[in-house]
């Protein structure tokens, strides 16, 4: 099992470095579904990322500062685009899909 979950951890960092042009609340919207679609499992109340998810190891994969990803996830949680359950996020996908799409939408 823990062979399964490094060769997708590995997928998940190529993926990465091929949105590195996107700003990084972009990328970090982008890398959280790209989790919940390899390490997340359904949950009534979203999609629940079943690996630890540390800042540092979210801004180690956007190429970003933990001080940062860490505005941006505060900011998630406000905007109700994800949850925080323990050690673990709840992510809303759909809620971050939109807001993707509204982002490009405005550029």
């Amino acid at each position: 099992m823990a062979a399964s979950y490094l060769g997708r951890w590995d997928l998940v960092q190529l993926r990465c470095a091929n949105f590195m042009s996107c700003t990084l609340e972009e990328r970090l919207v982008l890398m959280l579904l790209e989790l919940a679609e390899n390490f997340g499992v359904k949950d009534k109340r979203g999609i629940r990322l079943t690996i630890s998810t540390r800042h540092q190891d979210l801004a180690d994969l956007v190429g970003a500062s933990r001080p940062r990803v860490t505005e941006f996830l505060i900011k998630f949680a406000h905007d109700k685009l994800i949850n925080r359950d323990e050690h673990y996020l709840i992510i809303h996908r759909d809620r971050l899909e939109t807001f993707l799409a509204q982002i490009h939408s405005r550029n």
